[in-house]
């Protein structure tokens, strides 16, 4: 049975699909704008008159505390601005959340609650969905009316704003716009949308630039030699990175790292780089001839071990990957993705790759995780056991070490959606650790 080096980490900080939270945050109030459905952090409030006229008087004597009712005042602001203005694409999804992560008797403690803004809209055709985020952007303006709410016992003060949109294509492609409070609010004072929506193109049509100097910058702070500038290429999925330094064999290990950091801090800055992203450095290290060493990885590793929460050793064995001469490199292509091998491969019998799928397709796999430790408190992660077939499908899917019937049925979505290249021979065995890191 085949089993990695290192088990797979999961920290806090999640990517998780349009329409959730993120897991480093705290949902204060979330309102599904289409039913009218919600769920807040204090909804386990009094019930009868008596328990309201108890908690009344308590308040004035210890002051009142953090209550989501203030941030309701700006969801019902917003309900009715929608149904006047009727904008083409609606949102579907409003959410209040604590940058971070807080029990709702810490809340009580706080003089000021910082809050985050989630507005999903879904589906938004393309053709109008620039116009209708500036739309949103003016009417949620109008509805905070203020970046900071101020009561007698406490403040809320806004932070970001980030409007999520899916457009239904070929499949869902999700696009986010962020924005800062005291952006959307000054946008909702006048017909300022539209200018915020444009400065923000004329922004992203100057992304690469930017990130391409700003990555050289950062690489060469951390001493590493570069050989000729980066190349940065940017969609609405995911931003990859390509670069080449220069190194010796003594220190060329700790060069490239130097170099995936540099960049992956680059990218984390520019709050228009996507959520998916993939670096590639390539390392000249001369010895009797120039060698060139090529690795990869992708950015959810790096931003861990940038955070701390993965160590070098774990980076390198587990996520860096080393094209090596004359042997098979992973290409998610759609060849290989579909187990169509590109004319004169015969790598049927060839190395299994399956735990490098399994992590550059962490996006699809974090949520399900995601979701059950927001569940169960307890829950410190899982193994996924099955097999690859021939074929290059998923098969035989169990857990092993914790996990429900939800997680199971995630993860076997999860790995549906997952193609791996087809091989000859009996199906190969799986055991992939998963586990969090609180």
């Amino acid at each position: 049975m085949r089993k990695p080096r290192l088990p797979f980490i999961l920290g806090l900080v999640i990517p998780v699909i349009a329409g959730t939270a993120w897991a480093d945050r705290t949902k204060l109030l979330e309102v599904d704008l289409k039913t009218g459905s919600k769920r807040r952090i204090d909804a386990s409030g009094p019930k009868t008159a008596a328990d309201r006229d108890l908690d009344a008087l308590l308040d004035k004597t210890t002051g009142a505390s953090f209550t989501t009712d203030d941030l309701e005042k700006v969801e019902k602001a917003l309900r009715a601005f929608l149904q006047a203005s009727r904008p083409r694409a609606m949102p579907r999804l409003l959410l209040f959340a604590y940058p971070g992560r807080i029990t709702r008797n810490g809340l009580k403690e706080l003089r000021e609650v910082k809050v985050d803004i989630d507005l999903v809209v879904d589906p938004c055709s393309r053709a109008v969905c620039v116009d209708s985020v500036g739309k949103h952007v003016e009417l949620l303006g109008k509805a905070m009316r203020q970046s900071v709410l101020r009561t007698s016992r406490y403040s809320v003060r806004f932070g970001s704003v980030t409007i999520r949109t899916s457009t239904e294509m070929r499949d869902t492609e999700y696009e986010t716009f962020s924005f800062t409070a005291d952006e959307v609010v000054q946008a909702g004072q006048g017909a300022g949308g539209a200018r915020l929506m444009s400065r923000l193109t004329k922004a992203k049509e100057g992304y690469t630039a930017q990130v391409t100097k700003d990555v050289a910058t950062r690489v060469r702070n951390r001493r590493v030699r570069l050989a000729k500038a980066p190349v940065v290429q940017r969609d609405k999925r995911q931003v990859t990175v390509d670069l080449e330094i220069q190194s010796d064999r003594v220190r060329y290990k700790s060069d490239v790292l130097g170099a995936f950091a540099g960049a992956t801090d680059a990218l984390r800055k520019h709050p228009l780089t996507p959520s998916s992203s993939a670096l590639t450095v390539v390392a000249s290290v001369p010895f009797r001839t120039v060698e060139r060493h090529t690795f990869s990885c992708t950015g959810q590793p790096l931003g861990l071990f940038l955070d701390g929460r993965m160590s070098s050793s774990e980076l390198w064995s587990t996520y860096i990957v080393e094209k090596k001469k004359g042997g098979k490199h992973l290409a998610f292509d759609d060849d290989e993705a579909s187990g169509r091998k590109p004319s004169g491969d015969d790598d049927d019998e060839g190395e299994d790759r399956t735990n490098e799928i399994l992590g550059a397709h962490f996006n699809l796999l974090a949520p399900c995780l995601s979701a059950e430790a927001t569940r169960n408190r307890s829950f410190k992660g899982v193994t996924l056991l099955f097999a690859v077939s021939s074929a290059g499908r998923a098969t035989g899917i169990k857990l092993k070490g914790g996990g429900g019937g939800t997680l199971l049925g995630c993860l076997q979505t999860a790995l549906g959606g997952i193609k791996f290249p087809r091989h000859g021979g009996a199906a190969r065995q799986v055991e992939y650790p998963m586990l969090i890191k609180r």
